[in-house]
């Protein structure tokens, strides 16, 4: 259970572990998606929503946490919410199919601005001079670094620049339901998971004759990383909503921002080591 008035020592934890999990995934996803050509996003998705709402069920009932029962009305409730969510990650792991992991996480630099306009309107709270200026930085900064991306994919960078609008529409309804229908980070993340599951395995449909026939399934080292992939995104999940319902839609932006900086600097010494 998240508590109603976190302590300073728990909402920096929150930022911290979201900044590390959003990190690391970003390359996991990456070497799944390229290195083993397994380019189907929403089945990986798929495998991360049914264990996810399964081991909070189990958790639930063993009495190790608290949860809203499911039912219509809770369902509706986070009817939005799920579908802005289910719509950037398929989205967000098809641009990051088409483009290296450095233009990736500057593109998704943006994502403060539209957090902070977005929550200027919903939660009419307007930010200080200080970090609306540094905001505004960060966004220049993700503008001059994508017009120098060589390997430009125009595909790539359009599925980018609407994943990162609808991340920002995600974090500001998610941070709505927190505060408003008064829905903890597991409350959230449990309603959620439930929610899209039939909406991906509608989006999977088309898919399936493709995965059935993907010459890897029998792999030891394909399965370890689809299994990694689909643990890592179940615990991303909760540290984005930890830290989204814990701090604010704009907190979490920011720590992606921050985050950015340190994978585009991994990304750029990785590609150096390998052009040597």
């Amino acid at each position: 259970m998240t508590s109603k008035n976190p302590t300073t020592s728990f909402m920096l934890f929150s930022i911290f572990f979201y900044g590390i999990c959003s990190c690391s995934m970003n390359f996991i996803n990456k070497f799944v998606l390229t290195s083993w050509s397994f380019n189907q996003p929403a089945i990986l998705l798929l495998g991360q929503l049914p264990l996810l709402s399964l081991v909070l069920r189990v958790l639930k009932a063993s009495g190790k946490i608290e949860l809203v029962t499911y039912d219509l009305k809770t369902a509706k409730s986070c009817a939005l919410l799920s579908v802005l969510y289910c719509a950037n990650s398929v989205i967000a792991l098809v641009a990051l199919s088409g483009m290296n992991v450095p233009m990736y996480n500057a593109l998704r630099r943006c994502i403060p601005l539209a957090s902070m306009l977005l929550g200027y309107f919903v939660f009419t709270k307007r930010p200080t001079f200080n970090i609306f200026m540094s905001i505004i930085v960060i966004t220049i900064g993700a503008a001059v670094a994508a017009s120098g991306d060589l390997n430009f994919h125009l595909k790539s960078y359009a599925m980018g620049i609407t994943s990162a609008i609808l991340m920002s529409l995600q974090l500001i309804v998610l941070q709505y339901n927190g505060t408003e229908k008064h829905l903890t980070s597991l409350d959230l993340l449990y309603v959620n998971s439930i929610n899209c599951i039939p909406i991906v395995f509608t989006l999977s449909l088309g898919t399936f004759t493709d995965v059935l026939n993907y010459p890897h399934w029998t792999d030891i080292g394909f399965l370890f990383s689809f299994f990694l992939v689909v643990i890592s995104g179940c615990v991303l999940n909760y540290s984005m909503f930890l830290c989204t319902t814990i701090n604010s839609a704009l907190t979490t932006t920011c720590v992606g921002a921050i985050k950015s900086g340190f994978t585009t600097l991994i990304g750029k010494l990785m590609l150096h080591n390998e052009l040597r």
